[in-house]
């Protein structure tokens, strides 16, 4: 073993220990996660960044998203990791979207929001409907912006 490979193990690790962190708290909702789980998410966190041409260093976002949402109501034991997964990519497809105008925090935030209410827990609402929804508001904002500050000149 070369000592790149060496690095890159180690930091496989520790992605998959800054993973399993968050079963501090989601623990308190029945949702715990296993190494090998962690590792799944990973890996759905790196195939959603080059799916959507993507540059991240951390898995921070990925810590956000568990976080969030472990708390929902419509998060459950058997279908917990498959939707952090795709909610991971939902928050990519949308950060691009958004062109990174919103910031992770708050892009995390309006999710959680549509999938707890007007979603009820639904990943195809949340991501056809309501994110869609969002963008679409967040660039008309922006339009008008942009056109009063040129009337303004």
């Amino acid at each position: 073993m070369n000592l790149l490979d060496i690095f890159r193990s180690m930091g496989k690790q520790l992605e998959i220990s800054e993973v399993l962190k968050t079963n501090q708290e989601s623990v308190k909702y029945g949702l715990i996660l296993t190494s090998t789980q962690a590792q799944e998410i990973i890996d759905a966190r790196n195939q959603a960044i080059q799916n959507h041409g993507r540059l991240e260093l951390g898995i921070e976002a990925a810590r956000k998203i568990i976080a969030a949402f472990c708390i929902s109501p419509h998060i459950n034991r058997e279908e917990y990791v498959k939707t952090i997964n795709e909610l991971i990519d939902i928050f990519y497809h949308y950060k691009n979207e958004t062109e990174d105008l919103i910031g992770d925090d708050e892009l995390i935030s309006m999710m959680k929001e549509y999938y707890d209410s007007s979603c009820q827990g639904s990943l195809e609402l949340l991501r056809s409907r309501e994110m869609a929804r969002f963008v679409i508001d967040i660039r008309s904002s922006l339009l008008q912006q942009m056109d009063n500050g040129w009337k303004e000149e």
